[in-house]
C-alpha cells in the first residue's frame, strides 16, 4: 500500500508575516502623518485670512460711512457693518483693529489686513 503524504493544512498567519504587514502599515502611515498635520495649519491661516478680509472691508465701509475707523472689531458687529465677530482658530488671539488694520496672532505668527501671510514674532 502506497503512503500518502499529508501536508498540514495551514490557518491563519505566522507571527513572521504578521510583523512584516505590521512594519509595512507603520512606515506608510509615518510618511502619511507629516502630511495631514500641515492641513491643520493651512485651514487656520485660510479662515485667518478669510476673516481679515471681511473685518478689513467692514471697517472700509464703517470708515466711509462715519469718518474714522472703529475701535474695536466689536463695534463693527454692534453696528451691523458685521452680522457677527468672526471667532479666530484655536489657540489664537481675538481679533483686534487699529487705524483700520486688522491683527491676530496664532503661534507666534501676526496676521494684519495688510500682511495677511503672517510675520514671525519670535
Amino acid at each position: 500500500m502506497a503512503k500518502k503524504w499529508w501536508h498540514p493544512v495551514r490557518n491563519g498567519f505566522s507571527l513572521l508575516e504578521m510583523l512584516i504587514v505590521v512594519s509595512i502599515i507603520l512606515v506608510i502611515a509615518t510618511m502619511a502623518v507629516p502630511k495631514f498635520s500641515s492641513a491643520g495649519d493651512k485651514a487656520n491661516k485660510a479662515k485667518i485670512q478669510a476673516d481679515l478680509r471681511t473685518i478689513s472691508n467692514a471697517a472700509a465701509v464703517y470708515q466711509f460711512d462715519t469718518g474714522a475707523y472703529p475701535d474695536t472689531v466689536e463695534t463693527l458687529a454692534e453696528k451691523e457693518y458685521l452680522e457677527f465677530v468672526p471667532k479666530p482658530p484655536t489657540g489664537a488671539e481675538k481679533y483686534s483693529i487699529a487705524d483700520g488694520v486688522v491683527r491676530v496672532t496664532l503661534n507666534g505668527v501676526t496676521y494684519t489686513s495688510r500682511n495677511p501671510e503672517g510675520t514671525n514674532n519670535e
